[in-house]
């Protein structure tokens, strides 16, 4: 069988050869091949691996696509693409292309997304955009409600113990065509407190669901794209210190409408870290 073997790969070694003096253009150096590199960055840290902005809240409802380009030429064309929620319509150009100044070079398009979008990038010999050179892999950023609290207040004055009572009102902004199905969504409600009989103690490091005799007293629409919610609560603090931290979440349905993160995110845990830096 080695023998065999030895005499096939002599053949075909002969018909390479024979081959290639009659397609002497097939022994030049191979083609380069450009890549393009995609990644994306927000003012906020991704929360299981997912990138993401807050709708409609100043720097933090932006984002950068970044990358890199590497075995181009100058003078050829990068261009962004976006295809938004629920990526059924094909993807459309988004921003002013770049032209390049050297065959490897980094990109970086500013985006502001208004519900999940998936964007890549593609590589144009030149201005004209007619014939792509390469395509990055895709690269999504998602869109976070925007939920402003208001109403805290000191529980210190003469009249405001034994028990603190507190009125605290929540408006959430959200995209106009995810409304239907954010308003109706079940609140989830958390509350920890902490005494200390001289001074004021360390925050709780643990809240508890509907802990604080936590509720909501009230569900408002107030436009296209906000609703306005308000809970009560109370608590017993004697003469102590206290601190208490107080916070409440909807469970997201990304992929039902295309808002906030993908899969679940501590919502209707019992219990939940004072310092989850996304809930939901």
């Amino acid at each position: 069988m080695r023998r065999s073997g030895t005499r096939i790969l002599i053949a075909a070694a002969t018909v390479a050869s024979v081959a290639g003096l009659a397609q002497a253009p097939a022994l030049g150096a191979p083609t380069t091949t450009a890549t393009i590199s995609i990644s994306a960055k927000s003012a906020l840290k991704p929360v299981t691996g997912n990138v993401f902005v807050v709708f409609k809240a100043g720097k933090f409802a932006n984002a950068h696509i970044k990358g890199s380009v590497t075995g181009a030429t100058s003078g050829q064309v990068l261009q962004l693409f976006a295809q938004q929620f629920p990526f059924k319509k094909a993807a459309a150009k988004l921003g002013s292309p770049v032209t390049l100044s050297a065959a490897s070079m980094p990109y970086s398009f500013p985006v502001t997304p208004t519900l999940a979008t998936r964007y890549h990038v593609e590589l144009f010999t030149d201005s004209s955009e007619t014939t792509r050179v390469a395509k990055s892999a895709g690269q999504i950023v998602y869109v976070a409600s925007a939920g402003r609290f208001s109403g805290f207040r000191s529980c210190n004055r003469r009249g405001q113990r034994p028990v603190c009572h507190q009125r605290i009102h929540v408006t959430v902004t959200v995209p106009p065509s995810t409304v239907r199905t954010e308003r109706p969504k079940a609140w989830h409600l958390y509350f920890g407190l902490k005494l200390r009989r001289i001074g004021i103690p360390s925050r709780p490091k643990t809240l508890k669901l509907n802990g604080g005799n936590a509720r909501v007293v009230s569900k408002k629409k107030l436009n296209s794209q906000q609703y306005a919610i308000t809970f009560t609560l109370s608590f017993r603090v004697g003469n102590d210190g206290y601190f208490f931290v107080f916070n409440a979440c909807q469970k997201d349905t990304e992929s039902t409408d295309g808002l906030n993160l993908p899969g679940h995110h501590s919502c209707g845990n019992r219990f939940i870290s004072s310092r989850l830096p996304y809930l939901g």
